[in-house]
């Protein structure tokens, strides 16, 4: 997975430490984000587990923590709005400070791209995208992430696309994205 990568020596090692580090970084947000939206809807505990499991390791090996989420609220109305602010503002996105901290900002701009362009998907409405579009374009230009992986997202939000071509467009971006980053051999 992301193994001791502090140590690697040569430019190519580094190089392909970097790219672990950032698809490490993508998944956690990518599979953090997905675990919290499903958490906040409910009645969706086995799917919530197997993704937080599927993370688990990585954040080990990373040394990062995935503190719990809030508490369920009386309505799923309100339990998505802590979850959002767990993944925005809070623990979550603790974790994201904690990855660039210990790995560079790269690591928590991908963190961080991942979550908000799932974010999309839970918010988006046509000629509204609550400047997601913008966030993700500043994170994965200053990622160094290639346009061609995401702008389609942002293209999708610019010309006030459907909530199904946006979906489609960050379900291609993801997975465009996490082979891109993953190529170095996760």
């Amino acid at each position: 997975m992301v193994a001791t990568l502090p140590s690697f020596g040569g430019s190519d090692a580094c190089a392909e430490a970097a790219e672990r580090v950032g698809a490490a970084a993508w998944r956690l947000g990518d599979r953090l984000s997905l675990a919290a939206f499903l958490f906040a809807r409910g009645g969706q505990d086995d799917a919530v587990e197997r993704l937080l499991s599927s993370i688990k390791p990585i954040a080990e090996t990373m040394g990062v923590t995935i503190a719990p989420f809030p508490p369920r609220a009386a309505t799923n109305v309100v339990t998505y709005g802590e979850v959002i602010v767990y993944l925005v503002e809070g623990a979550g996105a603790e974790t994201g400070r904690a990855l660039a901290a210990k790995f560079g900002k790269d690591a928590g701009l991908l963190y961080d791209a991942a979550i908000k362009s799932n974010l999309l998907l839970l918010l988006y409405e046509p000629g509204d995208d609550h400047g997601l579009g913008r966030v993700i374009r500043s994170r994965m230009s200053e990622a160094k992430v290639p346009e061609q992986l995401w702008i389609g997202v942002v293209k999708a939000i610019d010309s006030k696309a459907p909530q199904s071509e946006l979906k489609d467009a960050v379900l291609k971006m993801h997975e465009a994205v996490a082979s891109y980053l993953g190529r170095a051999g996760n």
